[in-house]
């Protein structure tokens, strides 16, 4: 089932749950999301996530979006995402890391300092 008649969001995802979020809209019928995803190699390079997402609201904002949604979590930015999406006034999806989502949150915080590298 499509819904057409659903206003446009824009999600600005992390490359390494790319394929995930695809496939829930997919599997929804969600054809009123667009996904762009910044590099999921960044995780290596966290301050460089904070400065991305920034630049994605601001072109998603120019491209007349006025509805965006961070499909990032935390992932080292030690709290400056959060508070960029507070700034900015987009929500994101809860969690300490991206890859906690395909553990869930709760047992990702219990095992944390597994190996993270798998999806770099």
């Amino acid at each position: 089932m499509k819904r057409t008649s659903a206003e446009k969001v824009h999600v600005i995802g992390c490359g390494a749950i790319a394929r995930e979020i695809l496939a829930v809209c997919e599997a929804n019928g969600l054809d009123h999301i667009e996904l762009s995803c910044l590099p999921a190699i960044w995780h290596n390079t966290p301050d460089k996530i904070t400065p991305g997402i920034k630049a994605a609201i601001d072109k998603a904002r120019l491209a007349g979006f006025s509805r965006i949604f961070v499909a990032y979590a935390d992932c080292g930015t030690g709290g400056h995402l959060d508070r960029l999406c507070e700034e900015e006034k987009v929500g994101r999806i809860a969690g300490p890391h991206c890859f906690s989502f395909f553990a869930g949150n709760a047992d990702f915080e219990q095992r944390w300092d597994e190996d993270l590298t798998a999806f770099s």
